[in-house]
């Protein structure tokens, strides 16, 4: 357990529409007895994807004691969902300058001989310098950091 941003779901505003749920890649959010419940600490990335998709406002981010996320857990939650699933997630990741959690999704994706659903559909793939990961030919490695 450790300190960390998490998401909380107001049971009294949430009607169950569920429209958090696909913007929620992780597989933390699911539909329980006509609420949404946050089903893991490990899959909650705290970052909040599904916060914009509530249309009454039941989702906020609040800091508690939480399991520490677990990327690689959540890829292998993911990887069953398709590669478009797994596309959004690498995204997201990437969108919220989460480098390392990105890092360890590319490793898990590697490892499990999936190919990296962001290199556009080819099947070429390449080891970047840095981290041995799958990469996109003809891409350059990112920096995130600022």
């Amino acid at each position: 357990m450790a300190k960390r941003k998490i998401i909380r779901v107001d049971e009294e505003k949430c009607n169950g529409c569920g429209l958090c749920i696909p913007n929620c890649p992780e597989g933390a959010l699911q539909v329980i007895d006509g609420k949404v419940r946050l089903v893991s600490d490990l899959y909650c990335d705290g970052l909040g994807a599904c916060i914009g998709h509530c249309p009454v406002g039941a989702i906020t981010i609040e800091e508690r004691e939480a399991q520490v996320y677990d990327e690689r857990r959540v890829m292998g939650n993911i990887v069953n969902q398709g590669r478009n699933v797994i596309k959004a997630h690498l995204e997201h990741l990437k969108g919220h300058n989460q480098i390392e959690f990105f890092n360890q999704a590319l490793t898990f994706l590697n490892e499990q001989g999936i190919e990296n659903p962001l290199c556009s559909g080819s099947s070429e793939l390449n080891r970047d310098e840095a981290g041995g990961h799958q990469a996109c030919p003809g891409t350059q490695i990112i920096d995130f950091r600022e």
